[in-house]
């Protein structure tokens, strides 16, 4: 063989293995169908979960494509010059979760049962913290979805996972607090929003199970505004409702009322013992907080009681003091006539009030007795009005 013959076999061979290299640096055929994961300025990144490709056009993201082109090789990967680009079908396997879909500073998926959270690509058609199965695959740690479907919530609430609770608040301020009918729940509210005691609502969180049950709520978008709490007269009026009623003030505390029709007292409204008090109040497991109030009648109105005595009754006496006694311990007694009726009015030592004979007196207070004497007891100094009153 001459050395000119083995001189063209050489290069035929080395054309050949160089034919045979190309041939592997690129598919089996030069069309790929792949989602896309990455579209700008005239490119695009197609893959099919084990393989990507450079696409020179401008794709949509989230879209499946079956590009037909020329494909070839780059110390950045392979690329196609696209012939013909058409929507298609995924052929390759795809991944199926199951979460709540959470778009809160990006695009989420919480998971129930693990507490993960994955991240999306691409926003969902699905509502703020839907139940959803998201078809779909991973590139660079997001997950690109390719279609998604609602599902059926749970029926409880999971740590970690949104919720929707809706009732009224019977507390709002430093805490808010939500009645669902049958529990109290912590809304952790964005900072600055405050809700109106008394208001029906809707509230979108992430639940958690702390020392009671709790949402935390990351925007004001996340809370609906039903409508005011229904209304009921007192005596039938149930936690979350307003109630309805005028009543008498038969004791004052140091933020609260007392009333003659109800066991609950009375807070958020200021009025003196004796006092008809007309209120809409809402209603709480240890109190009613008063949402509209109004005086319907001062006690100057109540008639004078001295001859009506009967215990445990709220009575207004007004007479003349005919004597008075001061014991060693401070407490005192005022005896008060009107007419042929009289009644010892008991004075502590605390009340600070001090009575004089011929003195004319006006209080306010509880029909009691005193040694089996016809009594009065006042709540504070308040409650005495001496001379002209």
């Amino acid at each position: 063989m001459t050395g000119r013959r083995k001189l063209s076999l050489l290069v035929a061979g080395i054309i050949l293995v160089l034919l045979v290299l190309m041939r592997m640096d690129k598919p089996a055929s030069d069309s790929f169908v792949g989602l896309c994961v990455y579209s700008s300025d005239g490119f695009s990144v197609l893959t099919n979960g084990s393989e990507s490709i450079g696409v020179y056009a401008e794709l949509k993201l989230g879209g499946v494509y079956n590009v037909t082109g020329s494909v070839f090789n780059t110390s950045s990967g392979l690329r196609i010059r696209p012939k013909r680009v058409r929507p298609s079908p995924p052929p390759f396997p795809t991944l199926d979760i199951r979460g709540f879909y959470w778009p809160s500073r990006g695009y989420y998926l919480l998971i129930p049962g693990s507490g993960k959270r994955i991240r999306l690509a691409l926003p969902l058609n699905a509502s703020k913290g839907n139940m959803v199965n998201v078809k779909g695959l991973f590139y660079h740690g997001r997950f690109y979805p390719m279609a998604s479907s609602k599902m059926k919530p749970p029926k409880q609430p999971e740590d970690g996972m949104p919720w929707q609770a809706e009732g009224v608040i019977l507390y709002s301020g430093r805490r808010t607090v939500l009645w669902n009918g049958s529990a109290e729940i912590t809304l952790y509210l964005p900072y600055g929003l405050r809700l109106k005691p008394g208001t029906e609502v809707k509230a979108l969180g992430i639940f958690r199970r702390y020392s009671m049950p709790s949402l935390l709520v990351d925007s004001p978008d996340d809370l609906t505004i039903v409508r005011s709490a229904p209304k009921a007269q007192v005596e039938k009026a149930k936690i979350g409702e307003i109630a309805e009623g005028t009543c008498t003030v038969v004791n004052v505390g140091k933020s609260s009322l007392r009333l003659n029709c109800t066991a609950l007292r009375l807070i958020g409204f200021k009025a003196r013992r004796g006092d008809t008090v007309h209120f809409e109040a809402l209603m709480r497991k240890a109190s009613m907080l008063c949402l509209n109030c109004t005086i319907r009648e001062s006690r100057e109105e109540l008639p004078n009681g001295m001859c009506n005595f009967s215990p445990g009754k709220l009575a207004r006496i007004s007479g003349t003091v005919t004597w008075v006694k001061v014991y060693g311990n401070g407490f005192g007694l005022a005896n008060v006539t009107y007419g042929d009726c009289w009644v010892l009015l008991k004075l502590r030592k605390s009340f600070g009030v001090s009575l004089r004979t011929n003195e004319t007196v006006t209080a306010y207070g509880i029909f009691t007795a005193y040694r089996g004497m016809p009594a009065l007891e006042i709540e504070s100094g308040e409650d005495v009005c001496s001379g002209n009153c």
